[in-house]
């Protein structure tokens, strides 16, 4: 399963978010990667929180890449659980700085969706 994380744009009108931007503008990850990211971000609720302003997240993307420069996020090698008679579990496992470059991709995407006029970043 997969994270998507989306531009809004809050309709004060209406008081509701409205999706901002096309469907190539949005970012996935895993739910594992999801989940570490959102928690080098410092969120804690990480699956039922509203869509934060854009301004604070770009705030916690800068903080966050900052305390990375110079140090990659660590690997997590591949791991198999498998026994006679039993589903084979693989994990992907994850190479070293995946999460840094994620991070980035994420600021760039954020940084241009407010550009453009979003005023929320939301996932799910």
């Amino acid at each position: 399963m997969t994270v998507s994380f989306f531009p809004y744009v809050f309709d004060a009108v209406a008081n509701r978010y409205v999706f901002a931007g096309a469907e190539s503008e949005t970012f996935e990850l895993s739910n594992a990667n999801a989940s570490d990211l959102l928690s080098i971000l410092g969120f804690e609720d990480l699956w039922s929180a509203p869509p934060q302003p854009i301004a604070a997240f770009l705030g916690r993307l800068t903080a966050a890449l900052r305390n990375s420069t110079g140090r990659p996020s660590i690997e997590i090698p591949v791991t198999v659980d498998q026994a006679p008679g039993r589903l084979t579990v693989i994990d992907c496992g994850r190479v070293e700085g995946y999460l840094n470059r994620r991070l980035h991709q994420l600021a760039i995407l954020v940084q241009q969706s407010r550009e453009a006029g979003a005023t929320h970043v939301g996932w799910g």
